[in-house]
């Protein structure tokens, strides 16, 4: 854990098992609150009551919990803090539609995915996909949300301040906050200091995460902010810089998907595989981060065709896409 300012603290909750190694979660001491609260495993649970007790507080003084959103290294605590608190759940008003949509859906989650791969062109890895059918059988438990929030709403605690900026695009319901009297934006997921958010799209949504995302970075444009405080990584300064840069990444992505489309029509996994990744090449992806980087490719390609640059064309079931 690491004193950030007066009454703020950054703590570190393990994650096993992904390359980010933990979650940054955000105790304002005075206020006893926690923006968010990393995974949902014992080893987890006792690195943040170890972290709250060097803080002067246990788990049990905690009033309130916000998410930035509703992944699961950023709620995956929430049913334990209310178990032994009576700390109240923040999240913006999307995440209640969220969890219904969710809710709705649990049932068919692994047949959706099953389709979704063929849809996307890689009906070849199903058999991989049927590796993790338990995982998707699994329901998860529910997230109970005691208040929502609104773009722009301004949270009044006991001594700070914070003003809320939605920012969907790597969630639908992210959301940033903004310490106007210390100049602190705690960024979540939205902004992180050398990774790009992990921005995607399923097929059966009508949505265009990527559009989201760019303008969700807009918002944050002339900020005056000295420090961010992401949930990974490491906090930085540059938040104006770092904007910038993010915004010119996507747009060198969507020139390399054009690129890759100038001989001949692609579905989204050929698109994928031509693409220069960070993490590392193509043919060494395991599955599952193939199925992710697939998911942001359909993010990008759906950003371009919604603004007339390539072409989207269902055949025989499988999602081809071609340059305009």
């Amino acid at each position: 854990m690491k004193r950030i300012a007066d009454g703020v603290w950054q703590l570190e909750i393990p994650m096993r098992y992904n390359p980010l190694g933990y979650t940054y979660s955000y105790l304002l001491v005075d206020d006893a609150t926690l923006i968010d609260t990393g995974v949902g495993t014992g080893e987890a649970r006792s690195a943040l009551k170890d972290q709250l007790t060097k803080a002067g507080l246990k788990t049990s003084d905690l009033k309130r919990v916000i998410l930035t959103h509703l992944h699961r290294d950023h709620v995956g605590l929430v049913d334990h803090i209310k178990t032994v608190s009576d700390a109240r759940i923040y999240a913006h008003e999307k995440a209640v539609e969220i969890l219904r949509e969710r809710e709705a859906r649990d049932k068919s989650r692994y047949e959706e995915m099953r389709e979704e791969m063929k849809r996307l062109g890689g009906a070849g890895l199903l058999k991989l996909l049927s590796r993790f059918e338990l995982a998707f059988r699994r329901r998860p438990a529910p997230i109970p949300i005691d208040e929502t929030l609104s773009d722009g709403d301004l949270l009044k605690l006991e001594s700070s301040r914070l003003r809320v900026i939605w920012t969907p695009g790597h969630a639908p319901e992210h959301i940033c906050l903004y310490d106007m009297e210390h100049r602190h934006l705690f960024s979540g997921d939205h902004v992180l200091p050398q990774i790009t958010s992990h921005v995607s799209a399923h097929t059966y949504e009508k949505v265009d995460p990527l559009g989201d995302y760019l303008n969700s970075l807009e918002k944050l444009r002339g900020l005056p902010v000295d420090l961010v405080l992401p949930a990974h990584e490491h906090e930085f300064k540059n938040l104006e810089g770092r904007v910038e840069a993010l915004i010119r990444h996507h747009e060198r992505r969507c020139r390399e998907i054009k690129e890759a489309l100038r001989r001949r029509k692609c579905t989204v996994f050929e698109v994928s595989s031509k693409i220069s990744w960070d993490s590392r090449p193509w043919p060494l992806m395991p599955f599952w981060i193939k199925r992710m980087a697939a998911a942001e490719t359909l993010a990008h390609l759906i950003y371009l065709r919604n603004r007339g640059e390539v072409e989207e064309e269902l055949r025989n079931g499988v999602l081809y896409y071609s340059l305009k």
